[in-house]
């Protein structure tokens, strides 16, 4: 039996691009992408990831979840609404981000439906009502259908218009996620300042310049995380993790102070005021620095 598709084939077919983390850094665990596809299209390993055009259904639900919008040659769904409530037809799956981007960007507020229909949207109903209620917006209601006085399906497959529904698809991405976070972040970053050597790996590899170092101090904006851990792969000394977390939006400040080398000459950073030596001379006992 053939596949069902959600969309007619594009002539170009999906892919994912350079930003996806696994091609930036081959060790990479993220296997978001891989974790919410329905029918298992996407496949995760050292090079990265990749698409199969024939097994993927244009579901989307790639778009919600990858933190560098590495997904290419797709686009949301267009989903039905009347009012401020979802209504049929429903695709298999959907994520809670993208019911969270309803929430904000169309003002829908629940989805009418049988419940014992849908289970899957029932729990990323049930998971974005968790993240609503940590925003303090008001949480989704799901309510069965109405009295139809005709065939709705039937109305479906002949493109003919339901009485009072719209359809509209939702703008995906890292940036609109993060407009609808109500000013609140989903990350924390924790810092062992007694292992960090503060070579600035952390803050090269943040695609989103999250991390920032100055002579003065390792600044992080909770505003501009989006949870990739690129910061994580790169860290030799597994000083520094991002945590899931809900807050406010926040800036982090750890104080730095400027050291000179008694081995190298060099000027460095560093946490600790007794500090006499920069990290490149720490890891070698020869002083290769100097040679």
């Amino acid at each position: 039996m053939a596949v069902f598709h959600f969309t007619v084939k594009p002539s170009t077919p999906p892919g994912v691009g350079a930003s996806c983390l696994r091609k930036t850094f081959p060790h990479h665990g993220c296997r978001a992408c891989d974790g919410v596809c329905p029918v298992g299209a996407i496949d995760c390993d050292a090079a990265g990831a990749r698409i199969d055009d024939e097994k993927c259904l244009r579901c989307g639900n790639c778009l919600f979840v990858c933190p560098t919008d590495a997904p290419e040659n797709l686009q949301p769904l267009s989903r039905k609404y009347r009012g401020n409530y979802l209504v049929a037809p429903f695709s298999p799956t959907i994520t809670p981000q993208e019911l969270l981007l309803w929430h904000h960007q169309h003002a829908i507020r629940g989805v009418e439906m049988d419940v014992e229909a849908h289970p899957a949207w029932a729990l990323a109903v049930a998971a974005l009502n968790i993240t609503l209620r940590e925003l303090n917006e008001t949480q989704w209601q799901i309510i069965p259908p109405g009295a139809r006085a005709v065939d709705v399906s039937r109305r479906h497959w002949l493109r003919v218009a339901e009485e009072n529904a719209r359809a509209a698809r939702v703008v995906a991405g890292r940036e609109a996620r993060r407009q609808a976070s109500y000013g609140k972040s989903g990350w924390s970053l924790a810092l062992d300042s007694s292992r960090c050597v503060a070579c600035g790996a952390c803050a090269r590899a943040c695609p989103e310049a999250a991390l920032r170092f100055t002579p003065a101090a390792l600044a992080w904006e909770s505003a501009s995380c989006t949870g990739c851990t690129s910061c994580e792969m790169v860290c030799f000394a597994d000083a520094i993790s991002i945590v899931a977390q809900r807050a406010e939006h926040h800036q982090q400040q750890f104080p730095l102070i400027q050291k000179t080398c008694r081995s190298c000459g060099h000027t460095f950073s560093s946490f600790t005021p007794d500090a006499d030596r920069c990290h490149i001379c720490q890891r070698h006992s020869f002083a290769m620095r100097e040679a």
